[in-house]
């Protein structure tokens, strides 16, 4: 589905591109903070993905406002996609396989082991959070149909090959789990509080994450959204926020090559050029938790060079 940029008027564009906006620090906000959890993990006890839609790295890093962020973080200049179209990247993320998906919707859930598995065995805690997630399991491709803008209904906007964990029958069909997957308005709510889970897998709607709209409206979403973040409890226990996009696009879409970026308090900032792909965000993450590999494709991949993290 593709949006006319004619809903999207250049002066409408301009005012959402907010370069001036100082994103180089991420100094806790001025709050009295709870005290902190013991560490669970080796460089990070928190760790939340966000994932945008169909933009290749040198794309991503034209834009004024990607470049903003990129200046505050650690940034992989080497990291790519694994497949296309966007499902079997989404699922290499959380399972470490693509499963041989060749399109974006599945005939039945996947009965594979997936991180949330390897979590709960060591007693960690996990969300999905999903942007107009219409609730209760909702197991619809997408909630509705209907026309991408602003202003559109939540039944336009939601689609479930985003949300990646509810591709897998453990979760379907555990109302537990199931119940773990919420509207992406508690987000800010329990960041706010200080009890963002251990994972959390941020989805944002199809308008917010450039799928049917543009790299311009995708990037002034994500400023927004890491400025809200930044300015949290959540934010600063020992907390990294990851941003990577799912597939290349465009000049990039044959090499699949995306960017990834490290935000918060417990990365070095800098440009890092090893070659890394999204089984190596897995196994990142199973790493730093004390987790064992999920499949073959995170068990061979390499995690992210140790320098990235901050003493």
């Amino acid at each position: 589905m593709t949006v006319s940029y004619a809903l999207f008027p250049i002066r409408m564009i301009a005012a959402l591109v907010l370069t001036s906006i100082e994103l180089s620090s991420f100094a806790p906000p001025a709050l009295s903070q709870p005290p902190s959890d013991p560490q669970s993990g080796k460089y990070f006890d928190h760790v939340v993905i966000v994932v945008l839609e169909n933009q290749g790295s040198r794309e991503a890093l034209a834009n004024a406002n990607i470049a903003s962020l990129v200046k505050g973080g650690a940034w992989f200049s080497n990291y790519h996609g694994l497949a296309h179209p966007s499902l079997p990247n989404y699922l290499a993320m959380v399972a470490g396989s693509t499963f041989g998906v060749e399109r974006d919707h599945l005939s039945a859930p996947l009965k594979s082991a997936v991180i949330v598995d390897r979590l709960e065995a060591k007693g960690l805690t996990w969300k999905a959070y999903a942007e107009d997630y219409p609730g209760r399991c909702f197991l619809g491709n997408f909630a509705g149909e209907g026309r991408v803008t602003p202003q559109a209904t939540a039944t336009a906007i939601y689609a479930k090959k985003h949300v990646p964990l509810l591709a897998f029958a453990s979760v379907q069909n555990n109302p537990a789990r199931c119940s773990r997957v919420v509207n992406a308005r508690e987000f800010m709510r329990d960041a706010r509080s200080g009890h963002l889970p251990n994972y959390s897998f941020y989805s944002p709607n199809v308008f917010n994450d450039g799928h049917d709209t543009s790299l311009e409206v995708s990037s002034a979403w994500l400023i927004r959204f890491v400025q809200s973040f930044r300015g949290t409890l959540g934010m600063h226990q020992r907390t990294l926020l990851v941003v990577t996009w799912d597939e290349g696009g465009d000049e990039d879409s044959h090499h699949n090559q995306v960017l990834m970026i490290f935000l918060g308090d417990v990365v070095t900032p800098g440009r890092y050029d090893e070659r890394l792909t999204h089984y190596s965000l897995l196994r990142t993450i199973e790493d730093n938790f004390g987790l064992e590999p999920l499949a073959k494709g995170d068990r061979a991949a390499p995690a992210v060079p140790v320098r990235v993290w901050r003493d």
